[in-house]
């Protein structure tokens, strides 16, 4: 069956600029979605097709059905006994649930939302960074809309901003090189594509006429995720950062997931892309970027005491461990095995830590590059 496609009504809320701990413009905008007009009609469960039927932008196909969970409790363990899942240390509101047997489709208990191995493995965490909180609100989504990639995307993105620029995530940073692209799965017919439950988000690099894909790091993601779908699992959202679930489908994306770096705040990102440029040419790439973030036993995408250049020897031990995911390091074959699933190559164990992230020993002084402006290097400081 054939239906018309969907275009989800969407307001404007306010942030207070307080509420990010990374730079973003006192006027920036994120979307939530607004009550729906009186003659709409909203599905009343996830098991129906999610689509209003307004107006005849594309012929679509109805959405598949979620695939059955293959997360057992057994396997959510294995998770934790690896350092990307935190131990459950509540009966009430436990850190993570294996669905039950009869949850054909997500059925999170109140308080959790529906997250992926793969996400984990790419770098997610809970509670999870303010920066995530910030992606899911300004592309009005859910966490179950993110594809593996763009967990990828946005884990590589805040290692480089905390690890080697020494700042939180950068906002105008991120709207300069990327934008959200809408995934909709074939269907075997020409010009007929159906909307997806789960990784509708893609995150890719703005090209076109510009020079921003040699601007940034290389990042070639992996192809090879069969299967990620039906490993979902409940995970609890703790303080309420992420979006509830609903199980609602993304037909067309909004406006804003293109939207650029307002014109008069360019030229101050002018430091931050000439010190890309000058990681790029000293050779890091989004594979060495994950393996030294697996090394030092953190997740990229999890709230922490400490940003990761602020993990040095001069810290209290207490601290630091407070910060990382398991009490041993991993060994350079599993962390090999790990970048390989995430990023496209052949990986090989002795590139682990090869470009060490700040304070390391081996890691790149930016230092220089900054004064080079009349700046510091603490570049978070700057008002945007």
């Amino acid at each position: 069956m054939f239906i018309r496609s969907v275009r989800w009504w969407v307001a404007v809320y306010k942030y207070p600029r307080a509420l990010l701990p990374f730079s973003l413009p006192l006027s920036a905008s994120i979307l939530a979605l607004a009550p729906l007009p009186p003659h709409a009609h909203a599905p009343s469960s996830t098991s129906e097709v999610a689509f209003l039927l307004l107006e005849d932008d594309y012929e679509a196909c109805a959405a598949d059905d979620w695939r059955p969970s293959s997360m057992t409790e057994h396997r959510l363990l294995e998770l934790e006994r690896e350092g990307l899942l935190r131990p459950r240390t509540s009966s009430s509101r436990p850190e993570w649930i294996a669905p039950a047997a009869d949850h054909r489709e997500p059925r999170p208990p109140t308080g959790s939302v529906v997250s992926f191995a793969k996400f984990h493995r790419h770098g997610l965490g809970a509670p999870p960074s303010r920066f995530m909180w910030a992606l899911c609100h300004h592309y009005g989504v859910e966490l179950q809309h993110f594809s593996p990639n763009a967990i990828t995307v946005v884990a590589v993105f805040a290692t480089v901003c905390e690890g080697y620029l020494g700042m939180m995530p950068h906002w105008d940073l991120w709207l300069h090189l990327y934008r959200g692209e809408l995934f909709n799965a074939p269907t075997g017919t020409a010009g007929v594509r159906k909307p997806v439950r789960a990784g509708c988000l893609n995150l890719v690099l703005k090209t076109g006429k510009t020079e921003r894909p040699r601007e940034y790091i290389p990042v070639g993601l992996s192809s090879k995720h069969t299967g990620w779908d039906s490993q979902w699992f409940y995970l609890r959202n703790d303080d309420g950062l992420l979006p509830a679930y609903t199980g609602r489908l993304i037909t067309e994306h909004p406006e804003n997931w293109t939207y650029d770096v307002v014109q008069v705040h360019q030229s101050r990102l002018d430091p931050l892309l000439d010190t890309l440029k000058k990681l790029r040419l000293e050779g890091l790439t989004a594979a060495l970027v994950l393996s030294a973030v697996h090394h030092r036993r953190v997740l990229p995408l999890m709230s922490r005491l400490l940003r990761m250049d602020e993990m040095g020897p001069d810290v209290s031990s207490r601290d630091l461990e407070a910060c990382r995911m398991s009490n041993k390091a991993p060994a350079d074959d599993e962390v090999a095995a790990r970048v390989r699933a995430a990023v496209a190559g052949d990986f090989k164990a002795e590139h682990v830590n090869g470009f060490p992230m700040r304070p390391d020993v081996g890691s790149i002084d930016l230092v220089s590059s900054f004064l080079a402006y009349g700046i510091s290097s603490e570049f978070s400081s700057i008002p945007l």
